[in-house]
This record gives structure tokens, sequence and C-alpha cells, in this order.
């Protein structure tokens, strides 16, 4: 009977263990904030954008290499601009690279833009924000549309924020406002 409570219960312990992994999509909409317990960082977005269910962008649902996660978007109402931000684990081939190394790899890789993107106005920046994160940024004007790329690093992690806008000064707001990104305690 011992031995059939003890197992019982040891069962019971790791379901409930099971219950509670958390995996990098672990976020969440509190007001006007996202925060992920995952990371453990909290993002307010630009009071110009909404938050936009990620399930409806047109990505594929699950990585091929299982090292992307898609966590969060936000639009301005129907339009296509906003903010998209994913994670990627560190170190991980993939189909178009051998696995980022640094956020500032990763960037090097974003930044090699094909002609046929009309890519210009590049500039680019590295920064630390109050919370001790380290930030790369790369702006440019992709085909006339003020854009952004950035990243830093959580964990063994790159969350890659990706902007788009209809103006330089809401492209602006949306840089700093992901330079105001605060981790979690």
């Amino acid at each position: 009977m011992k031995r059939k409570l003890l197992c019982l219960g040891v069962l019971f312990l790791g379901c409930s263990i099971l219950a509670h992994t958390q995996t990098p999509a672990d976020g969440q909409v509190h007001g006007p904030s996202y925060e992920n317990t995952y990371f453990n960082f909290t993002f307010t977005w630009p009071k110009f954008l909404q938050p936009y269910d990620v399930n409806s962008l047109q990505f594929p649902r699950r990585s091929p290499s299982n090292n992307e996660f898609l966590l969060f978007s936000a639009r301005q109402g129907a339009e296509r601009d906003g903010i998209v931000v994913l994670a990627m684990r560190m170190n991980v081939p993939t189909q178009h690279s051998s696995g980022f190394k640094s956020s500032s790899d990763l960037m090097n890789w974003i930044a090699h833009f094909s002609p046929e993107q009309h890519v210009t106005a590049q500039s680019r920046k590295h920064f630390t924000n109050a919370d001790g994160l380290a930030f790369d940024e790369l702006d440019y004007v992709d085909d006339g549309v003020p854009s952004s790329a950035i990243v830093f690093q959580i964990k063994d992690f790159l969350i890659a924020f990706k902007c788009n806008a209809k103006t330089v000064t809401e492209l602006d707001q949306m840089n700093k406002s992901i330079a105001e990104i605060r981790k979690i305690k």
C-alpha cells in the first residue's frame, strides 16, 4: 500500500512539473504591454499600435529546425506597418545559416540585402539600455518604407524585432519602445 501511494505521489509530482514547463512562446498581453515569463522581459508598444494575432501572420507554423519562436506582433489596425517579435535559439544550424553566434552575427546576416529589395539609407548602432540589455539596431528604408531590425540576447536566444512604419517618426517611436524593454525580476 505504501509503495502504491509513493508511486502515485511521484506520478502526481511528475505530471505537475510537466504541466508547468515553460516554453519560449510563453508570453501574454497585459494592458499596453507584452510580457514573456520564459525570457523574463516586458515590452510596451507605442500607443498607435494594437496587438495582432501571431497565428494570422503568414509565417510557417513551426520552424523546420525547431529553433525559432514567433512571440508577438502589433500593427496599425489593418495596415501591415508594425512590429513582429521572434526568438531564435543561438548556434543552431538552419538552411540559411550555420547558426547565429551573437546578435551582431545575426545583424550582419540581415544587413546583406539583395539588390531587388531596393534598400537604402542603412545605419547601424549598438547600445545598452537602463536594464543592462545590449542591443544591435539596423535602420533602413526598404522600397520607400522606414524599417528596422533590433536584436538582443537573453539566455541562449536572440530576440529579434522587425519593424516597419508609415513614417520615420513612427519608426523612431517603435525603436524607442524596444530600447525601453525591461527585465522582469
